[in-house]
């Protein structure tokens, strides 16, 4: 079999491995109790003696034979002890109820071919509450140092809360000092056989005496609120003699308050026997004795911390009990709640070596609280927690299992590959991790290019065509058995003076136990074509297998032509025109880019002038012409056209023409400056204290001109021009054909930046012929803009006065003529202006010729103006008979209106 189908058919096998491993989600595989699925870690309550079905389900796996497995974990697993037990091995579990049940439930799900997957965990809670009541009463006589009072037996699950009484009131609400106590936590003395849950009384006083009850009441869901009397004790009163003459000490026990969350408050215990009655004092992790402060309370027996922090795991404080001559101190450590377990390492997801190699699993792992851990894997199950070496079924020898959930492997044979699963979980929480491992004989290391193709990359085998300007990744990747440790891309030596600054490299371990590296270099540029060489190695047996391939990286770029000639003192070029200057020499040139390299041709409509063509690098070529003087060629125009192959494939582009002329010399004249500003129409050279000043200076020349600005305040002393600050004014210059033209403008407004009034702005035109300057006075004001619009508020105000005068006089003649008045006193006391102080003139009756009414054409109204009366019909209009239809009468100026027919769609719309 050659290596390439040996390789081939591994993959293939990694592959269906793989997608097992990603396909048995734990969201797929779940566990059903009485037809309700539990596809997360979950919590069920049962009662004692019922019966449970549990059922083992995975909607993904695949094979026809599966197996399965049920374990029963009831501790949280250590290092040196196996908890796991093997609880069934069928698909349904049926579990009859009773103590020795509860405990953490999974199920491993295996096939036929070895994979296997285990469910979440089901923890399963066992209620059950039995307790045994005494009606009899117990009387307890004061002859022993310590008293213990004990509740009746109590089989119960959860955990109840027991409280005790005297005389039916609860002992914690009586003052009976610290001799009489309820012992919770640990019990760290067992002189007394004291357990927890009991009552202790010390010290007997005559107010001691009385009935006491121990009651309890059930936690479960199922037995929730039942509460049982269990015993029932009545202590006589106390002998006056010293019960410990001695005067010792002794700590009884110690409560850590359980497992609070952070922000929680909690109390610490401790309960002491001694003669006298002990004191207590309570001290930090640093053995500083505490007070009562914002942080603490500290009572006799108790200390409380009032807000739990996450530093406090496993933090120690001390309670010390004293009397005159004995002191005893005892270490209460705290115990935050459980955190959900996370793994803290990144692994890839498949590992491969050699038969005979040490496989090493470690996923890291973060948690607080006490955790279980499984493995399961190829053939892993019969003892993955043991600590023992084992032999693996000729697979391996599992070396160590610890509580980092690291998995180590030595000599592993090449059917030990499969999937290991590592399940760590608590009452918090579950996760889990999967890693594929394949044994497989040793293959020395292999290199190949791995470019892939883009819009801006052509890949073809081991040879990279880029173009200019792209974002480039060169990717090359090295196999190998066992995987490659290592790869390198070596840059050209042509580029290594650039490669620390633009070429950048990355490599990571991929899966399939392949070694990846890019090799990223941003805005490729001609300098980084060349040969890169990449390489990657292994060890097998001691030696260094390398293997390398040479990538080849050519940069490309399709031609462009764009216009080349430049503007000098006797040249001015403008889009594709460029002039000359009468009698002076003038160079006109295009320009061709693209890589490789193009060429570059020209097509003229005369002969006149030299033709040049010159190579600037290796991506640019240059054809140019050259003319003496206008003598030689007055007029010519030329197009320039390039081309260059990449990949075979020819590519063209062209220029517009480009037309050259000659103009005559000029110095620079008509020099002007021109005031732009807001109030230069009504003064130009008023400028306002509000406003930008804006000066315009043009001139006309040929060449075109250069020019300087320089301003001196008039005001002052000093008669010299000073050239403008760039801090405070702005320039912009806009060329043309024989013409030149300079904008001056400050930088905020006058006011800003001229404190005096009165400044002198000189404009100094310049080219190769000469120079000519031109000054301008300004005047800076304050009241300019004030009085300019007080002059035009005065003007547009009479305007309207005299405009409204008129529309008052046409309306009283418009009323006078619709009333019919036409003597000279009808019309009161506008006679005088209507009637021009005299009686009106009588009438002159003109003829009213002869009209005839015809239907028009649509055509000939389209075609003529013609007053229509609103009232008539819109087809019929007068007309007359020998003359033209403009002198048709007005009957009503306002009963009229005038229509331009000028086309169909206007006669249309009005009608």
């Amino acid at each position: 079999m050659t290596p390439q189908i040996e390789m081939y058919l591994v993959i293939v096998l990694l592959s269906y491995i793989t997608t097992s491993v990603l396909s048995s989600d734990p969201s797929e595989v779940f566990i059903t109790v009485d037809e309700k699925y539990f596809k997360t870690n979950s919590v069920i309550n049962i009662k004692s003696g019922q019966t449970l079905s549990i059922d083992c389900a995975s909607s993904v796996i695949g094979s026809d034979s599966v197996n399965y497995k049920w374990y029963l974990s009831k501790r949280p697993y250590t290092q040196q002890v196996n908890q796991r037990e093997e609880a069934s091995s069928s698909k349904v579990f049926t579990v009859s109820a009773n103590s020795t049940h509860t405990g953490y439930y999974m199920c491993l799900i295996r096939s036929e071919e070895g994979y296997a997957v285990f469910t979440p965990v089901l923890h399963v809670v066992v209620e059950y509450f039995d307790i045994e009541t005494v009606s009899a009463k117990t009387t307890i006589e004061p002859n022993e140092k310590v008293a213990v009072l004990k509740c009746s037996q109590i089989n119960a699950n959860p955990a109840p809360i027991v409280t005790w009484k005297k005389d039916g009131v609860d002992v914690r609400n009586i003052n009976l000092d610290s001799n009489v106590m309820h012992v919770t936590g640990k019990v760290v003395d067992k002189q007394y056989n004291i357990e927890e849950n009991d009552l202790v009384i010390l010290n007997y006083q005559d107010n001691y005496a009385g009935t006491y009850t121990c009651d309890v009441e059930a936690t479960g869901s199922f037995f929730k609120g039942r509460t049982a009397t269990a015993k029932s004790y009545s202590v006589k009163t106390a002998a006056s003699f010293s019960l410990m003459n001695d005067n010792s000490s002794q700590i009884l026990f110690i409560d850590n308050g359980g497992k609070p969350k952070v922000g929680d408050a909690i109390t610490l215990r401790c309960g002491a026997c001694g003669y006298p009655t002990p004191s207590y004092e309570w001290y930090d992790t640093a053995d500083k004795k505490l007070q009562t402060s914002d942080v603490y309370e500290v009572l006799e027996t108790s200390m409380i911390v009032k807000s739990i922090k996450a530093t406090d795991d496993t933090a120690e404080y001390k309670c010390a009990a004293l009397t005159a001559n004995s002191k005893s101190v005892q270490s209460i450590r705290l115990t935050l709640s459980d955190t959900v377990p996370k793994f803290n390492k990144t692994i890839e997801n498949s590992q491969y070596n050699i038969p005979g190699a040490t496989v090493i699993l470690d996923f890291g792992l973060e948690v607080r609280g006490e955790i279980h851990i499984m493995w399961n894997g190829q053939g892993l199950d019969k003892f993955i927690l043991n600590d023992d070496s084992t032999a693996m079924a000729n697979r391996g020898v599992l070396d160590h299992v610890n509580d980092n959930n690291v998995l180590t492997i030595s000599n592993i044979q090449k059917n030990a590959s499969g999937v290991f699963q590592c399940i760590v979980y608590n009452e918090a929480g579950m996760v889990s991790a999967y890693k594929t491992v394949i044994i497989r004989e040793s293959q020395p290391a292999q290199v190949a290019h791995t470019t892939v193709s883009t819009t801006d990359i052509t890949v073809k085998g081991n040879d990279i065509h880029s173009v200019r300007g792209a974002n480039f990744t060169m990717q090359c990747t090295g196999s190998g058995n066992p995987t490659p440790s290592d790869i390198s891309i070596d840059v050209p030596d042509s580029t290594s003076a650039i490669a620390s600054s633009l070429v950048k490299v990355n490599k990571y371990l991929f899966r399939e136990g392949k070694y990846i590296g890019n090799l990223l270099i941003d805005k490729v540029t001609e300098q980084y074509a060349g040969v890169y060489k990449c390489c990657t190695h292994n060890f097998i047996k001691g030696m260094k297998e390398t293997a390398c391939v040479n990538i080849s990286l050519a940069v490309e770029e399709k031609v462009s032509v764009t216009q080349h000639s430049e503007d000098t003192d006797y040249t001015l070029v403008i889009g594709t025109q460029v002039y000359g200057t009468t009698g002076y020499p003038l160079s006109a040139s295009c320009k061709a880019t693209g890589l490789p390299r193009p060429t570059i041709s020209i097509k003229r409509n005369n002969d006149c002038g030299t033709v040049s063509t010159i190579t600037k690098s290796n991506d640019i070529e240059i054809i140019q012409v050259d003319y003496a003087n206008d003598t030689v060629c007055n007029t010519d125009s030329f197009q320039c056209c390039g081309n260059n192959t990449i990949q075979g494939t020819l590519y063209t582009d062209c220029y517009d023409w480009i037309t050259i002329s000659f103009v005559d010399q000029e110095k620079p004249n008509d020099v002007k400056i021109e005031n732009t500003g807001n109030l230069a129409s009504d003064d130009s050279s008023l400028v306002s204290l509000m406003e930008t000043l804006m000066l315009n200076c043009s001139a006309k020349s040929f060449p075109e001109s250069e020019f300087t600005w320089e301003y001196r305040n008039s005001e002052s002393t000093s008669n010299t021009f000073q050239k403008l600050e760039s801090v405070s004014f702005q320039t912009s210059v806009t060329k043309s054909k024989g013409f030149t033209y300079s904008m001056l403008s400050t930088i905020g407004t006058a006011g800003d930046l001229l404190k005096g009034t009165n400044y002198e702005f000189q404009c100094t035109a310049k080219n190769v012929f000469g120079q000519t300057s031109v000054i301008k006075s300004i005047q800076i004001t304050s009241s300019a803009a004030n009085q300019v619009s007080a002059n035009v508020y005065l003007g547009v105000g009479i305007v309207l006065f005299i405009a409204a005068l008129v529309a008052v006089f046409v309306m009283y003649i418009f009323f006078i003529i619709s009333s019919g008045k036409k003597k000279r006193s009808d019309l009161g006391i506008m006679s005088c202006l209507v009637c021009k102080c005299c009686e009106p003139k009588q009438p002159v009756e003109r003829p009213v010729p002869h009209y005839d009414y015809k239907l028009l054409s649509l055509e000939k109204m389209a075609t003529n103006s013609f007053h229509v009366p609103l009232y008539s019909h819109p087809r019929l209009v007068p007309v007359e008979t020998s003359e033209s239809l403009s002198r048709a009468p007005v009957y009503r100026e306002l009963e009229q209106m005038t229509i331009q027919t000028n086309s169909m769609n206007k006669y249309e719309q009005l009608f």
